[in-house]
């Protein structure tokens, strides 16, 4: 009868949509080892965070009448990053599969987006201190939504349109939202050494949103096809918007004039030789990881040859390594043996010898293992140069000139990206090792400046 076909229909949709994913035992089980492992990472930490209680540490630790109303300031941020950096990795994890069954030309949309990064960075950090860091978020989520909806559309003029405003997004992304919470503190009134409990939490938190992203845009795209994350992504960033409406303005600047604050952003790149070196330290390592990022899929999936990659599972188990970064960059861990920009070297050191691996091996276990590393130096990194950035550059010009090395940063995965289109992939990954190493020497060069500069003060 009818009812019993309707009826034996459910069923089957039902069994497809609860029953197990058939997952690869390789890719589950590093998931499974990695979220054990930072666990039990995370426990550690949070055990000698009672427990320290002097020097450096101390300082660092939010304790006193002021702790409450950080914490709760904490949260508004947090909440919000974790929101939209979800939304973030819900695209990433399946751009480069859905432009491939669109059968577009993934290499050239890719190249559009970091173009039009490079271009509008300078503009961008100007118009985030002048207009406004809140006002600059909400315009980040309304067009976020615009260009997932362009994502719908297998139309490569569409596609290129939200790849041109994706440019724009993440200028506003990694400067917008960093400089709205670094003002913010300082204009609550909140000790200097806090900003690194922040910082090491968001990385944490990060890894987290990425992971929980990485499992559920596998399961969106397991039922909703290749395009059920960046739906998911569109009701993320609704909601993160619902948030940033309440947030209080701030600014930085102080000209009415765009171009006077341009010109000041330029005096101190002039002037202070910290920023300058730190500002092309922060372009090597982003641009690294994003050669990396438009690379792993490609990579792994020659790696299998021919076997099944499920690149939300991977993607979930990176994720991990970048939560296990932001918990070991802790004031109780890497913290109380060295101070950021020391660990900074570390991480570019490291980070280069990982991805030296894909160029001598093709051995599924030492380039996975490989990705993982590197994608903990990254976790550790993103703290690091966030402390870094708001001890050296001025509050009021934060947007300005962070947004000034994404041109260096952009024209660096530019590069890397064409690089991918004549070159194996392996030359590539050698070229990233060469950035790496050039990133550890002027990493160096950061203390030295750092040092001179405290020098300096005390003999004033």
């Amino acid at each position: 009868s009818n009812s019993a076909q309707v009826l034996r229909s459910h069923q089957v949709v039902a069994r497809a949509m609860f029953s197990l994913p058939d997952w690869p035992p390789w890719a589950l089980y590093t998931f499974l080892g990695l979220a054990s492992f930072t666990s039990v990472v995370a426990g550690i930490q949070m055990f000698r965070d009672r427990d320290k209680s002097d020097g450096d540490v101390a300082d660092s630790k939010p304790v006193g009448e002021k702790a409450p109303a950080f914490r709760s300031f904490q949260r508004e941020y947090l909440t919000v990053y974790a929101i939209i950096m979800m939304a973030d990795w819900f695209q990433g994890t399946n751009m480069y599969t859905l432009y491939s069954s669109y059968g577009v030309n993934i290499s050239a949309l890719f190249l559009s987006g970091f173009l039009s990064g490079a271009f509008w960075a300078g503009f961008v950090g100007v118009w985030i201190d002048k207009y406004g860091r809140r006002l600059s978020c909400i315009v980040y989520l309304v067009l976020e939504i615009i260009i997932n909806i362009c994502e719908h559309y297998n139309n490569f003029t569409i596609l290129w349109i939200s790849r041109f405003l994706g440019g724009i997004t993440t200028c506003i992304l990694f400067t917008g939202f960093e400089s709205w919470m670094v003002s913010e503190h300082r204009k609550r009134g909140f000790p200097e050494a806090w900003v690194a409990d922040t910082f090491g939490k968001a990385s944490f938190i990060n890894g987290i949103s990425a992971i929980i992203a990485g499992i559920l845009a596998q399961v969106c795209a397991d039922h909703l096809g290749e395009i059920g994350p960046f739906q998911a992504a569109i009701a993320l960033t609704a909601l993160a918007l619902v948030f940033v409406i309440f947030w209080p303005e701030n600014y930085g600047g102080g000209d009415n004039e765009d171009e006077g604050t341009r010109v000041a952003a330029w005096n101190l790149l002039k002037s202070d030789r910290k920023a300058v070196l730190l500002g092309l330290v922060n372009a090597l390592f982003e641009g690294s990881m994003y050669s990396f990022v438009f690379m792993w899929v490609p990579t792994m999936l020659s790696v299998l040859n021919g076997g099944k990659l499920p690149t939300g599972l991977v993607f979930a188990s990176m994720m991990t390594c970048i939560s296990l970064g932001g918990v070991l960059f802790s004031p109780s861990m890497l913290l109380s043996l060295a101070p950021a920009e020391y660990i900074g070297v570390g991480c570019f050191v490291v980070g280069a010898v990982a991805l030296l691996v894909p160029v001598f091996s093709v051995e599924i276990v030492a380039v996975l293992g490989a990705f993982l590393v590197f994608e903990t130096c990254v976790g550790i990194f993103q703290p690091c140069g966030g402390v870094l950035r708001s001890k050296v550059i001025p509050d009021k010009l934060q947007g300005s000139v962070m947004n000034m090395f994404r041109i260096p940063l952009n024209s660096l995965v530019v590069i890397g990206t064409l690089l991918t289109d004549y070159y194996p992939a392996r030359f590539v990954f050698g070229i990233i090792v060469v950035w790496m190493l050039v990133g550890a020497m002027l990493q160096v060069m950061v203390i030295k400046a750092l040092s001179a500069g405290e020098k300096k003060e005390k003999t004033k």
